[in-house]
């Protein structure tokens, strides 16, 4: 079925090329597209047919489009208009961020927000507290949102805008870090955090709109067909995110192949009027639960202690028994369920609502993220046929700092891959990105490895190979989508996406892979972007 408001091309003959119509290894030399659909596939010496459009390879590589099933598009493109502490110019002590709070003071408006804070970055190796916030900014709301999302910190105005005053009590699934004497001192994490989202002004819908697109034609330029919003209402609140991509899907076409995952629940999702919806480039099918917090920020629900945090274990996000009622709910109506989880007790917690969840024909029920699972709970999982989508340059990124909370004899049981496919687990790689690398081939050649940032491995024993990776994001994406009997491969019939790189990220070593170029990319049948040639 073709894009609404596109025109299907014409025929499209991409031939001379080395093709891997899917991650089986076989290869062919030319495709046809037509209509929007592979409508032939071709080998080395066939006739080729005509074509009113073609393309010569030149022996480069062609792979099918890829597919991201977990990223935060709408929170790049808001990183893009707001003030960004996770670039690469972010401050690297205290200091240099109250520098950075000083300069915005002038900024005009009644908030000063900022994302992508990490005290990893921070030559103190903590957050700031909002006494040291307030002794620049104090009459003026300030919100600095960790790089996950899953905490902030607030000077004390924005504290008073969220109703915290100094004897307020956590919030169910929230935490508010406190002074030796129990006055809170402005770190918010979890619950306490998502308060004050909605509070915070989102840029203009022009502005996110076409910062939006500048996202979309990375993802393109990065070999990404299809992609799928990760929690609708993460970042401003549902009512806010929900009109802003439903204005923008009513603007133009949007250049890639989209599905939600909406963070609410299902009574409220039916009071909204919305249903599950399959269609073939805007799929709102998924409702996204929370069981725990995440391993950076120290609230992914552990079963025993991190290490060096004394007895802290993260927190769950919901009462076990309210996640599965949640969530069976979901399912009888239809819904996709995705529950992100982490810790290993999160992850237990998320099976078990799961394991209660009807089965919904040709679309398996997906945890997101799995950072800490003993085999007992990958066997679980294989039981109950649940999807499993995670993020491999996770290891690469942040797997020095994971390994350092966990201890040694937790750490190689991080963000497991190769145990799951041995058990028949459905595995999907993705980037959560901007937490993670948004490059697919960066995420292939991490799940290769499996190497930190200082060169550590964590859990050799849970690498793939290449076919491994590369089918993480093809088959088994579009499969945990529901839609892999159409996208994440080249066979007669299937969506005409489609990419040409400069390396055979199947033979190619992984550091060759990771370095990997995009050089044309084609959707539904289209070429829809392409690398200038010096």
């Amino acid at each position: 079925m073709p894009e609404p408001h596109r025109a299907v091309p014409p025929r499209l003959l991409i031939y001379n090329a080395a093709i891997y119509p899917d991650s089986s290894g076989a290869t062919a030399a030319a495709v046809l597209f037509e209509g929007g659909r592979v409508r032939w596939v071709g080998q080395a010496g066939d006739a080729l047919p005509a074509a009113e459009h073609r393309i010569d390879a030149q022996g480069k590589t062609l792979l099918p489009g890829l597919i991201d099933p977990h990223a935060h598009l709408l929170w790049m493109a808001i990183d893009r208009l707001t003030w960004n502490l996770g670039g690469p110019h972010g401050p690297g002590s205290l200091a240099d961020l109250m520098d950075g709070l000083r300069d915005r003071r002038l900024d005009s408006g009644e908030w000063i927000v900022a994302h992508g804070l990490s005290e990893a970055r921070l030559a103190e190796q903590r957050l700031p507290t909002r006494w040291e916030l307030d002794a620049v900014v104090s009459d003026r709301p300030v919100v600095l949102r960790r790089a996950c999302g899953h905490a902030a910190v607030a000077n004390t105005l924005a504290l008073r805008r969220a109703g915290y005053a100094d004897d307020a009590v956590d919030p169910v699934g929230g935490m508010l870090e406190r002074r030796e004497d129990g006055v809170p001192n402005g770190v918010l994490r979890e619950a306490a955090a998502a308060v004050l989202y909605p509070m915070l002004p989102s840029p203009a819908l022009a502005d996110v709109q076409a910062s939006l697109g500048v996202v979309a034609q990375d993802c393109l330029a990065l070999g990404l067909s299809t992609v799928v919003e990760a929690a609708v209402g993460f970042t401003y609140g549902f009512e806010t995110e929900w009109q802003l991509w439903n204005a923008l899907r009513g603007a133009a076409p949007f250049p890639l192949r989209m599905g939600f995952m909406l963070a609410i629940g299902p009574t409220e999702a039916a009071m909204r009027g919305l249903r599950p919806t399959r269609e073939p480039d805007w799929q709102v099918a998924t409702l996204k639960f929370f069981s725990d917090g995440t391993l950076g920020s120290r609230t992914a629900a552990l079963h025993a202690p991190y290490c060096a945090c004394g007895q802290r274990k993260g927190l769950l996000m919901n009462p076990p028994q309210a996640l599965r009622r949640h969530v069976a709910q979901a399912a009888r109506d239809g819904w996709q369920v995705a529950v992100h989880a982490i810790g290993d007790q999160g992850v237990e917690e998320a099976v078990a609502a799961m394991e209660g969840a009807a089965p919904l024909p040709g679309m398996p029920h997906r945890l997101e993220h799995l950072g800490l699972a003993p085999d007992p709970l990958c066997d679980r999982m294989a039981q109950a046929r649940i999807a499993v989508v995670t993020q491999a340059s996770f290891i690469e990124r942040m797997g020095d700092s994971f390994a350092a909370a966990l201890g040694p004899q937790r750490s190689p049981l991080l963000y497991r891959a190769h145990a799951l496919l041995e058990r028949g687990v459905l595995l999907a790689g993705s980037s959560d990105a901007p937490a993670g690398a948004l490059s697919p081939f960066e995420s292939m050649a991490a799940a290769r490895e499996r190497r930190t940032a200082t060169g550590h491995v964590l859990g050799a024993a849970e690498r793939l190979s290449a076919s491994q990776a590369m089918r993480c994001h093809t088959e088994n994406a579009a499969a945990v989508l529901g839609r892999d009997d159409e996208l994440g491969h080249l066979r007669v019939g299937a969506a005409a996406d489609a990419i040409l790189v400069d390396t055979d990220p199947y033979r190619a070593g992984a550091s060759e892979v990771r370095a990997t170029k995009v050089l044309l990319h084609v959707r539904g049948g289209a070429v829809v972007w392409s690398r200038a040639v010096s």
